[in-house]
């Protein structure tokens, strides 16, 4: 039996996992897919302190990466499918077996909302994708993107593509943009950043080679189309609490202690994931020595 499972490498339960082992304490951390979770996405990091020139999000995660080497933490790269409570303590469903643990500190961060329109679940990982990283190896120069949603993250990501030589056309549906004033100017400052304002998708049709998809303007109610190579959906996220029980749901739960964007909502800053990680490490040693 350890000590603490984290469930989640990305800052909050890297953060948390190195304060428990240097705490003392038999840890495990699982991550189901790429070490980082969503700081993978980001273009720059201009406001975690230390970096006065801004850091990539892949950068910073390899830097994270070799924090937990330091401390010999090596994640296991598997799923967590089901949390429960049996005997007085936790019992972790993964993809090969069944870990028991004493503490669990939950990172699971968040996944991203569906637009819920026709076709696009039939195109996820093909011509439609939810995360930035998923589409940067398979983009080539002058393709052209068209990104849903006006916030942070759809600017982030289309400075990143046209960066990269990508035309990219973000498509909201309010007047204005819901994202840092910063990150618009430097949007309408580049040549290959476009914004379509107060439109609303419906549709998404792929064709041969290309994928369509249509608008509609909430001023005008005209239809509008955009032809592009790929679909960029960044309209927003929510908690991504799918393994737990649901006994395991309920607040309050000893011994469950949640950390990072599963817990913080729309306040996804790296810096908060660490902190609450952080926090979050420090009430599971309290719980495991006793203190509280």
């Amino acid at each position: 039996m350890h000590d603490v499972a984290v469930i989640g490498a990305g800052p909050a339960g890297i953060a948390a996992s190195i304060y428990l082992k240097r705490a003392g304490f038999d840890i495990i951390l699982f991550e189901k897919s790429e070490i980082g979770g969503l700081l993978l996405n980001a273009y720059l990091v201009e406001n975690y302190p230390g970096f006065p020139d801004g850091i990539s999000g892949m950068k910073l995660c390899k830097l994270l990466e070799k924090h937990l080497e330091k401390w010999n933490i090596r994640p296991i790269m598997r799923a967590v499918k089901k949390i429960k409570i049996e005997n007085n303590h936790f019992l972790l469903d993964t993809q090969k077996d069944k870990i028991t643990c004493k503490v669990i500190v939950l990172a699971t961060g968040t996944k991203p909302k569906e637009l819920g329109i026709p076709v696009e679940r039939d195109l996820i990982g093909k011509k439609v994708f939810y995360e930035i990283k998923d589409l940067l190896p398979i983009l080539k120069p002058r393709n052209v993107c068209t990104i849903i949603g006006g916030g942070d993250a759809s600017f982030d990501y289309a400075l990143n593509l046209a960066d990269k030589g990508v035309i990219a056309e973000i498509f909201f549906r309010s007047e204005k943009p819901n994202c840092l004033y910063l990150l618009e100017e430097r949007a309408k400052n580049s040549s290959k950043i476009n914004l379509h304002p107060s439109v609303k998708p419906y549709k998404i049709i792929k064709i041969q080679e290309k994928i369509e998809t249509e608008f509609k303007c909430s001023k005008t109610n005209r239809g509008i189309k955009s032809v592009s190579d790929y679909v960029l959906i960044a309209c927003g996220r929510k908690p991504n609490l799918e393994l737990l029980s649901n006994n395991l749901k309920k607040s309050n739960i000893p011994g469950l202690f949640i950390a990072g964007d599963v817990k913080t909502g729309k306040f996804r800053q790296v810096g908060i994931a660490i902190g609450k990680g952080i926090y979050s490490a420090m009430s599971a040693e309290n719980y495991l020595r006793g203190s509280v």
